[in-house]
C-alpha cells in the first residue's frame, strides 16, 4: 500500500501500544529490507494477539504473534 506522498505504508499490529524503544527496534529491523525514510508507519493495537507483533509491508507479511504460534502448535497436534 502506498500513501499520498508515494511512501510505502507499513502497518504494525501489536497487542499493546509500543514503547519508543520498541519502535526504534522495529524500524532498525525494517531498515534491512527497505529505506525507512520511504516508509510511513501505521500502528494498530489488537488485544486478541496476546503477544508478539504483525508487520505488513507491501506484499510482505511478518507474523510473529503469539496467537499465530499457538494456532500452528494446535494444527500440529491434530
Amino acid at each position: 500500500m502506498v500513501s499520498n506522498n508515494n511512501k510505502e505504508i507499513v502497518k504494525i499490529i501489536t497487542p499493546l501500544p509500543m514503547t519508543l524503544s520498541q519502535k526504534k527496534i522495529v524500524k532498525n529491523k525494517l531498515s534491512r529490507i527497505g529505506n525507512i525514510d520511504q516508509m510511513v508507519f501505521q500502528e494498530e493495537v489488537d488485544s486478541s494477539l496476546i503477544g508478539g507483533i504483525i508487520i505488513i509491508y507491501g506484499e510482505i507479511l511478518i507474523d510473529c504473534s503469539l496467537r499465530t504460534q499457538l494456532d500452528k502448535m494446535k494444527e500440529g497436534m491434530i
